[in-house]
């Protein structure tokens, strides 16, 4: 309860205005109070991305050959340590040879991966990660971007072997692995956050982060989510996915199952399990589907006393940034309550299939980002030659 009472003595203004909306719901002073304290206790962490690219555009060649070595280092205790097993060998080794390349980035350069940078106050921008149970390594990433002249969201998937610039160690890495962060300088979502915002031209401004453990919960928590695999079986070893044909309502453990699924297989008439080819593309289309659903089931509670035990439900296992104030995020979610999936646009980032000069298969972009957007939001729209290309 002291937090509470904190939060009102530090920002009484938002305070009074939430008691006031509370008590013309006739939801009650207590329980009003009980909401703020809900949304005051998720956990947050500092968060300072400008801060942290400053600092890592003035270290010499020294303190990135260092940052390499901590981030070996690192990798290697992880993988003497074996951290429930939370990353794999395959995984480690990956990321190993990552960072051997790194070290020769001057070999090579990869087009795109920049974009001109927006003015800010375009875009109110929210960077939705799922992390992996390691930590080390993000599987879900989901970019918002929220148009200050109140139009539609803007939603993208960022495929998550995307290969990018790395401001920690000088090179290019895979998108995912930003989330290890750059030991002394930046913190994972900061980093990652630097590299979704150099890619993209659009400053990250808030992240909320969830795992896949708190994943299960969340999803639990908010009665589950509809599932729709079409007219044949479908399976995937690797994410422990396995549901008939139709439409299931699935709990936590079969969401997360589904939305990771990379390689799925389907059963043909004669009993043989086929694999189609399908997209990344289709799988972050699941992913901002399933995010649909959860965030209608969040929104859609009938009374300050509702989405107080939601948000208690979720405090232990979401984090966000220290920035993203409670009534920031109640403006959030009171603009786009009840909003349409159709009317989201969703944009899907060319991709090409490339193998780095040690061997490694990633994904480069085709084209720079912004003209991705700019077809979609016209304002966005910048000339390639406003930045160079990377």
């Amino acid at each position: 309860m002291e937090r509470i009472f904190d939060w009102i003595r530090a920002k009484p203004l938002l305070a009074s205005l939430t008691v006031v909306v509370g008590l013309m719901l006739g939801t009650g002073l207590w329980v009003t109070l009980q909401a703020i304290g809900a949304a005051n206790s998720i956990a947050t962490e500092e968060f300072d991305p400008v801060e942290a690219g400053e600092t890592l555009s003035t270290r010499t060649a020294a303190d990135i050959e260092s940052q390499i070595a901590a981030r070996e280092a690192q990798l290697l205790a992880e993988a003497e340590a074996q951290r429930a097993q939370a990353l794999t060998d395959a995984e480690i080794q990956a990321l190993l040879e990552d960072l051997d390349e790194q070290r020769n980035a001057e070999e090579f350069v990869v087009p795109n991966t920049t974009s001109p940078t927006l003015p800010d106050e375009m875009f109110n921008s929210v960077l939705l990660i799922g992390a992996d149970a390691s930590g080390f390594l993000a599987d879900v990433l989901i970019y918002v971007l929220l148009p200050s002249d109140g139009s539609s969201p803007i939603m993208v998937s960022l495929p998550r072997d995307l290969y990018l610039s790395d401001a920690c160690t000088g090179g290019y890495g895979r998108i995912n692995s930003a989330l290890g962060g750059c030991t002394g300088v930046a913190s994972g979502p900061e980093l990652l956050s630097l590299t979704v915002g150099d890619f993209t031209g659009v400053e990250v401004d808030h992240f909320a982060r969830v795992n896949f453990s708190g994943f299960e919960w969340v999803v639990d928590q908010l009665g589950g989510t509809t599932v729709c695999v079409g007219d044949r079986p479908i399976r995937d070893p690797k994410s422990a996915l396995e549901l008939g044909p139709g439409c299931h309502q699935a709990d936590g453990k079969t969401t997360l199952a589904w939305v990771r699924s990379r390689n799925p297989e389907y059963q043909g008439e004669d009993g043989e399990w086929t694999r189609p080819g399908g997209s990344d593309f289709d799988r972050q289309i699941k992913q901002q589907e399933i995010l649909f659903q959860l965030a209608g089931k969040l929104t859609s509670a009938s009374s300050v006393g509702s989405m107080s035990t939601i948000l208690e439900n979720l405090s232990s296992v979401v984090r966000t940034d220290s920035g993203w104030g409670v009534g920031e995020m109640a403006s959030l979610a009171f603009r786009y309550r009840g909003i349409d999936p159709s009317s989201a646009r969703r944009l899907s980032i060319s991709v090409q299939n490339y193998r780095t000069p040690g061997g490694a298969q990633v994904l480069i972009p085709a084209k720079p980002f912004n003209e991705t957007l700019g077809a979609v939001y016209p304002a966005a729209a910048r000339s390639t030659s406003e930045t160079p290309s990377s």
